[in-house]
Protein backbone atom coordinates (compact mmCIF):
# COMPACT_ATOMS: atom_id res chain seq x y z
CA UNK A 1 0.00 0.00 0.00
CA UNK A 2 2.01 3.02 -0.99
CA UNK A 3 -0.05 5.71 1.05
CA UNK A 4 1.83 6.96 3.44
CA UNK A 5 5.19 9.32 3.51
CA UNK A 6 7.00 10.52 6.44
CA UNK A 7 10.56 11.54 7.49
CA UNK A 8 12.53 11.90 10.47
CA UNK A 9 13.48 15.98 9.71
CA UNK A 10 14.32 15.46 6.28
CA UNK A 11 13.26 15.61 3.09
CA UNK A 12 10.10 13.11 2.75
CA UNK A 13 10.11 10.08 0.82
CA UNK A 14 7.63 7.74 -0.41
CA UNK A 15 6.98 4.42 1.83
CA UNK A 16 4.64 1.86 2.18
CA UNK A 17 2.14 2.91 4.84
CA UNK A 18 -0.56 5.14 6.02
CA UNK A 19 -2.99 6.94 8.53
CA UNK A 20 -3.94 10.74 9.56
CA UNK A 21 -5.55 13.14 11.84
CA UNK A 22 -7.26 16.04 12.27
CA UNK A 23 -7.14 19.91 13.10
CA UNK A 24 -9.76 22.35 13.78
CA UNK A 25 -13.55 21.61 12.48
CA UNK A 26 -16.73 22.21 14.62
CA UNK A 27 -16.91 20.66 17.69
CA UNK A 28 -13.55 19.29 17.38
CA UNK A 29 -11.18 20.79 20.78
CA UNK A 30 -7.87 19.84 22.25
CA UNK A 31 -9.63 19.82 25.66
CA UNK A 32 -8.07 17.40 28.28
CA UNK A 33 -9.38 14.14 27.58
CA UNK A 34 -11.81 13.82 30.97
CA UNK A 35 -14.00 16.76 29.33
CA UNK A 36 -15.06 14.89 26.51
CA UNK A 37 -16.08 10.88 26.67
CA UNK A 38 -13.29 9.18 25.33
CA UNK A 39 -15.82 7.26 22.82
CA UNK A 40 -16.49 10.67 21.33
CA UNK A 41 -12.70 12.17 21.01
CA UNK A 42 -12.08 8.95 19.40
CA UNK A 43 -14.87 9.26 16.94
CA UNK A 44 -14.65 12.75 15.80
CA UNK A 45 -11.78 11.99 13.98
CA UNK A 46 -13.80 10.12 11.58
CA UNK A 47 -13.72 11.63 7.71
CA UNK A 48 -10.94 13.79 8.19
CA UNK A 49 -8.35 13.72 5.08
CA UNK A 50 -6.00 12.24 4.10
CA UNK A 51 -2.89 13.91 3.37
CA UNK A 52 0.74 12.32 2.52
CA UNK A 53 3.07 13.47 5.76
CA UNK A 54 0.06 15.19 7.26
CA UNK A 55 0.28 15.55 11.05
CA UNK A 56 -0.40 18.24 13.69
CA UNK A 57 1.76 20.38 15.97
CA UNK A 58 1.20 19.90 19.94
CA UNK A 59 -0.38 23.04 19.40
CA UNK A 60 -3.03 22.02 17.08
CA UNK A 61 -1.88 23.17 13.50
CA UNK A 62 -1.97 21.18 10.60
CA UNK A 63 1.90 20.55 9.15
CA UNK A 64 3.94 17.70 7.61
CA UNK A 65 6.20 15.57 9.40
CA UNK A 66 9.46 16.01 7.48
CA UNK A 67 8.57 20.15 6.87
CA UNK A 68 7.09 21.50 10.12
CA UNK A 69 7.47 25.06 9.03
CA UNK A 70 4.48 23.86 6.81
CA UNK A 71 0.31 25.27 7.76
CA UNK A 72 -2.06 24.10 5.85
CA UNK A 73 -5.45 26.26 6.58
CA UNK A 74 -7.62 22.89 5.77
CA UNK A 75 -7.27 19.75 7.68
CA UNK A 76 -5.21 16.40 6.03
CA UNK A 77 -3.21 13.91 8.00
CA UNK A 78 -2.16 10.66 7.16
CA UNK A 79 -1.98 7.45 9.32
CA UNK A 80 1.27 8.59 11.36
CA UNK A 81 -0.39 12.14 12.19
CA UNK A 82 -3.92 10.27 12.71
CA UNK A 83 -2.26 8.14 15.60
CA UNK A 84 -0.28 10.68 17.10
CA UNK A 85 -3.15 13.19 17.32
CA UNK A 86 -5.69 10.00 18.39
CA UNK A 87 -3.33 9.21 21.46
CA UNK A 88 -2.39 12.42 22.29
CA UNK A 89 -5.98 13.57 22.96
CA UNK A 90 -6.85 9.94 25.05
CA UNK A 91 -3.95 10.04 26.90
CA UNK A 92 -3.63 13.90 27.77
CA UNK A 93 -0.16 14.25 26.29
CA UNK A 94 1.45 17.06 24.48
CA UNK A 95 4.13 15.02 22.80
CA UNK A 96 5.61 17.38 20.27
CA UNK A 97 6.72 15.89 16.40
CA UNK A 98 9.90 15.91 17.10
CA UNK A 99 9.48 13.47 20.27
CA UNK A 100 6.75 11.14 18.31
CA UNK A 101 9.35 10.33 15.66
CA UNK A 102 12.81 9.94 17.69
CA UNK A 103 14.84 7.62 15.95
CA UNK A 104 14.98 5.06 19.55
CA UNK A 105 17.97 3.47 19.07
CA UNK A 106 20.07 4.98 16.16
CA UNK A 107 19.32 2.23 13.49
CA UNK A 108 17.15 4.22 10.78
CA UNK A 109 17.83 6.90 8.38
CA UNK A 110 19.99 6.92 5.31
CA UNK A 111 22.46 4.74 4.89
CA UNK A 112 20.86 2.06 7.72
CA UNK A 113 21.36 -1.40 6.30
CA UNK A 114 17.68 -2.23 7.37
CA UNK A 115 16.54 0.97 4.84
CA UNK A 116 15.95 4.30 5.68
CA UNK A 117 12.79 4.29 7.49
CA UNK A 118 12.31 0.54 8.05
CA UNK A 119 11.01 0.69 11.63
CA UNK A 120 9.35 3.80 11.71
CA UNK A 121 6.15 2.41 12.49
CA UNK A 122 7.62 0.67 15.43
CA UNK A 123 9.66 4.01 16.63
CA UNK A 124 6.32 6.17 16.82
CA UNK A 125 3.92 3.84 18.78
CA UNK A 126 6.63 3.22 21.32
CA UNK A 127 7.67 6.88 21.24
CA UNK A 128 4.26 7.63 21.45
CA UNK A 129 3.85 5.32 24.81
CA UNK A 130 6.49 6.51 26.39
CA UNK A 131 5.87 7.10 30.46
CA UNK A 132 2.51 5.23 30.32
CA UNK A 133 2.05 1.89 31.37
CA UNK A 134 2.15 -0.96 28.79
CA UNK A 135 2.52 -4.00 26.94
CA UNK A 136 3.13 -6.24 23.82
CA UNK A 137 -0.27 -8.32 23.27
CA UNK A 138 1.42 -11.64 21.71
CA UNK A 139 -0.62 -15.17 20.12
CA UNK A 140 -2.01 -17.60 22.52
CA UNK A 141 -2.25 -14.67 25.46
CA UNK A 142 0.62 -13.80 26.16
CA UNK A 143 1.93 -10.65 26.98
CA UNK A 144 5.42 -8.61 26.91
CA UNK A 145 5.59 -6.36 29.69
CA UNK A 146 7.60 -3.02 28.99
CA UNK A 147 8.34 -2.07 32.14
CA UNK A 148 12.24 -2.23 32.57
CA UNK A 149 12.24 -4.09 29.33
CA UNK A 150 15.37 -3.49 27.35
CA UNK A 151 16.76 -5.14 24.36
CA UNK A 152 13.70 -5.22 22.27
CA UNK A 153 13.37 -3.09 18.62
CA UNK A 154 11.70 -3.35 15.54
CA UNK A 155 12.44 -6.92 14.16
CA UNK A 156 11.10 -8.62 17.55
CA UNK A 157 8.59 -9.17 18.79
CA UNK A 158 6.54 -9.09 15.41
CA UNK A 159 3.47 -10.02 16.92
CA UNK A 160 -0.07 -11.41 15.51
CA UNK A 161 0.39 -12.72 12.15
CA UNK A 162 -2.97 -11.55 10.78
CA UNK A 163 -4.33 -14.52 8.73
CA UNK A 164 -3.05 -17.23 11.28
CA UNK A 165 -5.73 -19.58 12.14
CA UNK A 166 -7.36 -18.37 15.58
CA UNK A 167 -6.01 -14.71 15.29
CA UNK A 168 -9.57 -13.35 14.59
CA UNK A 169 -11.10 -14.75 17.06
CA UNK A 170 -7.94 -14.44 19.87
CA UNK A 171 -7.04 -10.74 19.23
CA UNK A 172 -10.70 -8.91 19.13
CA UNK A 173 -10.99 -10.64 21.94
CA UNK A 174 -8.20 -9.16 24.30
CA UNK A 175 -9.21 -5.65 23.28
CA UNK A 176 -10.62 -4.06 26.75
CA UNK A 177 -12.36 -0.73 27.48
CA UNK A 178 -10.07 1.72 29.23
CA UNK A 179 -7.12 1.50 27.03
CA UNK A 180 -5.92 2.44 24.47
CA UNK A 181 -4.73 -0.09 21.47
CA UNK A 182 -1.70 1.17 19.28
CA UNK A 183 -0.60 -1.09 16.59
CA UNK A 184 1.88 -0.79 14.02
CA UNK A 185 1.58 -3.33 10.68
CA UNK A 186 4.96 -5.21 9.62
CA UNK A 187 5.91 -7.10 6.91
CA UNK A 188 9.59 -8.38 5.42
CA UNK A 189 10.48 -7.03 1.89
CA UNK A 190 12.11 -8.19 -1.06
CA UNK A 191 12.96 -4.79 -2.41
CA UNK A 192 16.03 -2.92 -2.29
CA UNK A 193 17.36 -1.45 0.96
CA UNK A 194 14.85 -3.05 3.13
CA UNK A 195 14.39 -6.43 4.50
CA UNK A 196 11.54 -6.13 7.37
CA UNK A 197 9.74 -2.82 6.89
CA UNK A 198 6.52 -1.14 10.03
CA UNK A 199 4.65 0.57 6.92
CA UNK A 200 1.66 1.03 8.47
CA UNK A 201 0.44 2.19 11.91
CA UNK A 202 -3.29 2.43 13.58
CA UNK A 203 -5.40 2.40 16.86
CA UNK A 204 -7.79 0.30 18.32
CA UNK A 205 -10.28 1.80 21.11
CA UNK A 206 -13.24 -0.12 22.43
CA UNK A 207 -16.28 2.15 22.44
CA UNK A 208 -19.21 1.43 25.57
CA UNK A 209 -21.09 -1.04 23.41
CA UNK A 210 -18.11 -3.24 23.49
CA UNK A 211 -17.20 -2.82 19.80
CA UNK A 212 -13.30 -2.71 19.20
CA UNK A 213 -13.17 0.15 16.36
CA UNK A 214 -9.86 -0.05 14.57
CA UNK A 215 -9.29 3.86 13.48
CA UNK A 216 -6.92 4.27 9.99
CA UNK A 217 -6.34 6.71 7.30
CA UNK A 218 -5.02 5.67 3.67
CA UNK A 219 -4.40 7.50 0.66
CA UNK A 220 -7.13 4.99 -1.29
CA UNK A 221 -9.54 5.41 1.71
CA UNK A 222 -9.01 9.23 1.02
CA UNK A 223 -10.35 9.66 4.95
CA UNK A 224 -10.40 8.33 8.50
CA UNK A 225 -12.33 5.35 9.11
CA UNK A 226 -13.18 2.69 11.00
CA UNK A 227 -14.18 -0.81 11.01
CA UNK A 228 -15.08 -3.27 14.00
CA UNK A 229 -12.93 -5.65 14.77
CA UNK A 230 -15.26 -8.03 16.85
CA UNK A 231 -17.86 -8.62 13.19
CA UNK A 232 -16.92 -10.44 10.41
CA UNK A 233 -17.40 -8.01 7.90
CA UNK A 234 -15.14 -5.51 10.13
CA UNK A 235 -12.64 -8.37 10.34
CA UNK A 236 -12.90 -9.57 6.91
CA UNK A 237 -12.15 -5.96 5.57
CA UNK A 238 -9.23 -5.70 7.47
CA UNK A 239 -7.90 -8.77 6.37
CA UNK A 240 -8.33 -8.04 2.67
CA UNK A 241 -6.66 -4.43 2.92
CA UNK A 242 -3.61 -6.26 4.43
CA UNK A 243 -3.92 -9.53 2.78
CA UNK A 244 -0.46 -11.57 2.43
CA UNK A 245 2.06 -10.77 -0.60
CA UNK A 246 3.06 -13.76 -1.85
CA UNK A 247 5.43 -15.67 1.09
CA UNK A 248 5.41 -12.58 2.64
CA UNK A 249 3.02 -12.76 5.71
CA UNK A 250 1.71 -9.21 7.12
CA UNK A 251 2.00 -9.28 11.05
CA UNK A 252 0.15 -7.01 13.33
CA UNK A 253 1.91 -5.49 16.39
CA UNK A 254 -0.22 -4.67 18.97
CA UNK A 255 0.58 -2.47 21.82
CA UNK A 256 -1.56 -1.72 24.64
CA UNK A 257 -1.36 1.50 27.04
CA UNK A 258 -3.11 1.81 29.55
CA UNK A 259 -5.29 5.17 29.56
CA UNK A 260 -5.34 7.87 32.38
CA UNK A 261 -7.92 6.78 35.18
CA UNK A 262 -9.46 9.74 34.71
CA UNK A 263 -11.61 8.12 31.45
Amino acid sequence: MRDFTHARGIPAIAIYAGIALCIALPGFTRAAPAAVAADAVAASFLGLPYRADGALTAAGEYTLFADQTRRFGTPGLNCSGLTLELARRLLGSGITLDDAIRDRLGDSGPGSPHGEDWDFGWDLIMNISEGFPRRFLLPGGEIFDLAGAAGIDGFSPRGYDIHAEGTRTELPARFVKGRLYLFSINVERNRKGYGLQHYHVGAVHVAEDGRAWLYQTTSQGGKVNRRDLRSDQGWDSFAKAFANTGRHRKMMLVLEVDLPSKQ
